[in-house]
């Protein structure tokens, strides 16, 4: 009990690279942690039972925590995956606008 004290009242760590990271979805908000803060979350969530809370630091720092049953989705999101997901999405884009009518709206 006193190391998860001392724990919470230290400092935070300086922020970890945020090209890589992975993300905590709950009902209510988004968290971009580590690898490794992903990792314990997974362990967490597939023990029987499963904790109530997730307690978790993000990669800023900050100290969450999270009805275990509220989180919904871990993800990695690395800079190459976004990366490739913003190309993906330009290009349906540009399929999209290349297949409009010409009296159609071109709003977008």
């Amino acid at each position: 009990m006193v190391n998860r004290l001392k724990d919470f009242f230290e400092q935070p760590p300086e922020p970890e690279g945020v090209d890589d990271y992975f993300v905590i979805e709950s009902i209510h908000d988004w968290f971009a942690v580590s690898k490794e803060t992903a990792n314990d979350i997974v362990r967490e969530l597939e023990q029987r039972p499963s904790p109530r809370w997730l307690t978790f630091r993000t990669l800023t720092g900050a100290w969450n925590r999270v009805l275990a049953s509220h989180v919904y989705k871990i993800a990695e999101s690395t800079a190459a995956q976004r990366a490739a997901s913003r190309a993906f999405w330009r290009a349906r884009k540009l399929e999209a606008k290349a297949d409009r009518r010409p009296w159609e709206d071109d709003d977008d």
